[in-house]
């Protein structure tokens, strides 16, 4: 049983130790020059989208509010392949929509989220891109925060995504795992070690996609646009920028159901194996390992009461680092609420988690009609 503690404790030290990491780099002030708000770079905004009929309107809304010159921004609309009234749905909102803007449509043997960017990064006037996806809110200085980190070095900015406030157990849980994975964004980049970004909210540089091409050999996995990307500037060593500020928050529709949140994280879940090893996969490793432990505890204290001692003082350490996160999060996010559903999240996250794990594993992610890309190249 000793050599069972030993192990246990190595891997909660592990974890603990690098959520404090993820808290200092949060904390940490960003010493980056902005660039003065009277400088209007060129952009040009990719929205890749695919049966989104009901989520566009939202979205041309929420981008007709943005305070941006009218002549430094286009946006392009790339439709992979919808079956749905999409496109009529997109048609009809152009109509009065403020800004530059182009509709385009992926050719019919080529198809997917990844393809769907390089069409738009071929078709953008601009030299400098940015990301997001249909299902969105934007702020209203969205476009302005991201314009004052571009300057010459600037090649890759990540930007955090949370989910949208909503009621209910679900779409409260939901926004706790959204608040941690944008601070493990902000926090690990800051340390220029960053471990996660996220497509909805992304910039770069047209010369740097076009020199990594990110995307290549791995069109066939469905998601992971921005990890396979992250992961190439990684291996060339590349600056990342991160901006913090509330105003570049992107906020992102939750899943409506256990099933599609199960489905969703599934798919998110299956990229990983798909990475190279890295921080990143190690670290999603870790938050795995640390899960099933607790679930492996908890058969411990059944067979053996006298580990509950063991457990408690191990996991109140982990949940202590985890709330105190948790809680610099929601104050700077504004979602308080979310913290009274934390007690549930402890119990129902290992659960979870060993779910996704299973389902990864003996099941074919899907998405919007497809089981997975076929194109390989």
């Amino acid at each position: 049983m000793i050599y069972i503690h030993g192990i246990l404790i190595v891997i909660f030290s592990i974890y603990t130790g690098w959520m404090l990491a993820l808290i200092f780099g949060w904390l940490r002030r960003n010493n980056k020059k902005i660039t003065s708000s009277n400088t209007r770079n060129s952009l040009s905004v990719l929205i890749p989208y695919r049966n989104e009929q009901e989520n566009i309107p939202l979205l041309l809304k929420s981008l007709s509010d943005l305070q941006y010159s009218t002549e430094a921004v286009e946006f392009i609309f790339i439709n992979d392949h919808s079956l749905d009234n999409s496109v009529d749905t997109l048609m009809l909102g152009l109509v009065n929509f403020p800004f530059s803007h182009k509709s385009i449509s992926l050719e019919e043997k080529t198809f997917g989220k990844k393809r769907a960017i390089e069409a738009g990064v071929m078709a953008a006037a601009h030299s400098v891109i940015v990301a997001t996806d249909v299902d969105c809110i934007h702020s209203k200085n969205w476009l302005q925060e991201i314009n004052r980190l571009i300057d010459s070095e600037s090649e890759f900015i990540i930007g955090p995504v949370i989910n949208k406030k909503q009621p209910g157990l679900l779409a409260n849980l939901q926004q706790i795992e959204s608040l941690l994975l944008a601070g493990i964004t902000v926090g690990s980049a800051k340390l220029k070690t960053p471990l996660l970004c996220s497509g909805a909210n992304l910039s770069y540089t047209k010369v740097l996609f076009n020199k990594l091409q990110p995307y290549k050999n791995n069109y066939n996995i469905l998601s992971g646009d921005d990890m396979f990307f992250l992961e190439k500037i990684i291996k060339n060593n590349d600056m990342v920028h991160v901006e913090i500020n509330s105003n570049s928050i992107v906020e992102t529709e939750g899943a409506k159901s256990f099933t599609e949140m199960l489905s969703r994280s599934v798919r998110w879940a299956s990229k990983s194996s798909k990475l190279a090893i890295s921080l990143s996969t190690f670290f999603g490793a870790i938050v795995l390992i640390i899960n099933c432990s607790i679930l492996f505890m908890t058969v411990l204290v059944i067979l053996d009461i006298d580990s509950i001692v063991f457990f408690i003082k191990l996991y109140a350490v982990k949940t202590i680092v985890d709330v105190l996160f948790l809680v610099l999060l929601a104050k700077r996010y504004g979602r308080y609420q979310t913290i009274i559903y934390f007690p549930i999240m402890v119990v129902f996250y290992p659960f979870y988690l060993f779910i996704v794990s299973l389902a990864t594993v003996f099941s074919s992610p899907g998405w919007k009609g497809r089981l997975e890309v076929n194109e390989r190249d």
